[in-house]
């Protein structure tokens, strides 16, 4: 059977950052409630073993998949069955051995494709990926790059970091990764609260860093 369609599984609501463009800030803006939940592990198990989809989709579109609690064991689940997979995320908040864990499978391959959204270096990809943590990122990266998965760095390019393209791209080249620079036409500055105050992380809060 010829398969070329795509499902979107929405793994989780969960997000740790507050990317200004993101529609999660726009609705927190406006007041209203925002409960995190999570997908239900069967149930997603049962998503992924539907064989009439050509790639299973984790892309997140108010919530980074890499968050739900059970993140490693279902895209573990999913190389298992053979399925082609996408995965979106922004790489913060999880140590070194999370990684590993993640990248510890044998069926990683070029039908997998990993994206870590990273829109700058150390010193700016906060700017707009606000609240990210560089140290996360590039472990993720360096693990990653050591799997036969397709793993790209996404890079939105702003004019505060539009300098730092070169880099990056040398960077990628070192890890065997590939890099795919996009220019964005989000002017961060056109939004009036672009951390609301509600999305905030409170002072001395942490986020799950597994």
């Amino acid at each position: 059977m010829l398969k070329t369609n795509a499902l979107e599984i929405e793994l989780t609501t969960k997000c740790t950052l507050g990317c200004p463009a993101c529609p999660r800030n726009k609705l927190l803006d406006k007041k209203e409630d925002w409960d995190v939940g999570h997908l239900n592990t069967d149930l997603a198990k049962k998503l992924i073993d539907d064989p009439s989809y050509g790639n299973l989709l984790f892309v997140g579109c108010y919530g980074d998949p890499i968050y739900h609690p059970d993140f490693i064991e279902i895209m573990h689940y999913a190389l298992s069955k053979k399925q082609n997979t996408t995965v979106h995320t922004n790489a913060s908040y999880k140590k070194q051995k999370w990684w590993d864990q993640l990248a510890d499978n044998d069926n990683w391959s070029k039908g997998h494709q990993f994206t870590f959204s990273v829109d700058g270096l150390e010193d700016t990809n906060g700017i707009y990926r606000i609240r990210s943590q560089w140290s996360s990122i590039i472990a993720g990266l360096e693990t990653m790059s050591k799997t036969n998965a397709m793993v790209i760095w996404k890079m939105l390019v702003f004019p505060f970091n539009v300098h730092q393209v070169p880099e990056a791209r040398a960077m990628c080249k070192d890890m065997g990764i590939i890099f795919e620079p996009v220019t964005s036409e989000r002017d961060i500055d056109s939004y009036e609260h672009p951390t609301p105050e509600i999305f905030m992380m409170p002072k001395g809060a942490k986020y799950d860093n597994a």
